[in-house]
């Protein structure tokens, strides 16, 4: 069963729940008011150091969490002259630091109050050149102080690379639809379907039209890689195939042989190869997956595999990414690595291993995979005439 991990939202803020027991606790030990940074020039580089945090779970950050919690009060105490120009060290942000970072301007936000500009605040959700993160942020504390203001800057943002603020200007366009005759709720739908890159939304939004009349092919507008050829299974006892170069991967890029591979076009909404269907429910197997994708231009693109399983990725014949995890957890997108592609036709090879669990949960051995840029946009295409999907 798909797994999906935390939505944003839920898990920024779970995050930052923890951040704050730190930093209350950190606070409450000072048993005083924090001094800020003498200059701009001193919180610029305070919120540079909190930017690169470790998280408490390393060796580094687990023992760092009290000067961590203790610059982060200083930093919240700073005059509110100096939260804006503090954006910047978000940029190359850990996800740690990232946190540490909200956590402190959230409260020197709340301690400006009405001090800090509404104009100052649109100014930056609207620069597209800012890290997506700086602009969400911006714009929820635009949100607090001005909403009718904030509200009016998403009618903008229906293709906008923040994913946060295009996931929230599609929310605004539907809930508008239901103001409008149906011929005007189906043209709304189908610009929110083209717009909307979440996959949650995504699906809702199929499921309004498909209601109304309109299927939608989930799988295409997600940009599934659904037709491969399908290698016969090879040997993965105790996972010693992982690391094991077997013919497939000795010529690359690959081209399988017809008589010995097997064409699996997919029919699920997600995209999904079942391996366990196109060959034979095993243990201790793995199997090779070839595709012919389509680019409309060369250049750097996003690899996005989902599975079970462990799996490896080349592209025209150069290694991707590998993860040797097995079971542990399933999600669209799980693994993301950048690849290099050229105009035309590029063609991409998938190992996809299966241990020799026995658990009911254990038994999948499937995978799923898209080329996207970076906002999830589909990029690669394939021929029509590949095949009929495989029930």
């Amino acid at each position: 069963m798909m797994q999906c991990r935390l939505p944003r939202p839920i898990l920024r803020a779970a995050v930052a729940a923890a951040i704050s027991v730190a930093v209350a606790t950190a606070s409450a030990a000072e048993g005083s008011r924090p001094e800020p940074p003498r200059t701009q020039a001193d919180a610029v580089a305070m919120a540079m150091e909190l930017s690169r945090a470790a998280g408490p779970q390393s060796p580094a950050g687990s023992l760092d969490q009290s000067r961590l919690a203790a610059s982060a009060d200083q930093l919240a105490a700073i005059p509110t002259a100096w939260i804006l120009p503090c954006l910047p060290a978000f940029t190359a942000a850990t996800p740690a630091g990232a946190n540490w970072l909200r956590s402190s301007l959230d409260r020197a936000v709340e301690r400006a109050g009405a001090a800090l500009s509404a104009d100052e605040l649109a100014g930056v959700v609207t620069d597209r050149q800012r890290p997506a993160r700086v602009r969400s942020l911006a714009f929820g504390w635009l949100r607090d102080r001005a909403e009718p203001r904030a509200d009016g800057l998403l009618d903008g943002m229906l293709d906008d690379p923040a994913l946060e603020l295009r996931r929230a200007a599609v929310e605004k366009r539907l809930a508008a639809a239901a103001a409008l005759e149906e011929p005007g709720q189906r043209e709304l739908h189908r610009r929110c379907l083209a717009a909307a890159r979440d996959v949650d939304q995504i699906e809702r939004i199929a499921g309004w039209l498909s209601e109304h009349g309109e299927p939608v092919d989930v799988a295409d507008v997600l940009g599934f890689v659904r037709s491969w050829q399908v290698s016969e299974a090879f040997d993965n006892a105790k996972g010693s195939g992982f690391a094991r170069a077997f013919g497939p991967e000795t010529k690359l890029p690959a081209r399988p042989d017809a008589a010995a591979w097997k064409q699996v076009v997919s029919a699920d909404k997600h995209g999904a190869i079942d391996l366990n269907a196109a060959i034979a429910t095993k243990k201790g197997v793995l199997a090779y997956a070839v595709a012919d994708v389509v680019m409309a231009a060369g250049g750097q693109a996003e690899v996005r595999i989902g599975s079970p399983c462990a799996v490896a990725v080349w592209v025209n014949g150069t290694p991707v990414m590998a993860h040797e995890i097995y079971h542990a957890s399933e999600a669209i997108d799980q693994y993301v690595a950048p690849a290099l592609f050229q105009a035309g036709v590029n063609t991409v090879l998938v190992k996809c291993c299966q241990n020799e669990q026995t658990e009911p949960w254990a038994a999948d051995w499937k995978f799923q995979l898209r080329v996207c840029d970076a906002a999830g946009t589909p990029l690669a295409t394939q021929p029509r005439s590949a095949s009929a999907p495989t029930p």
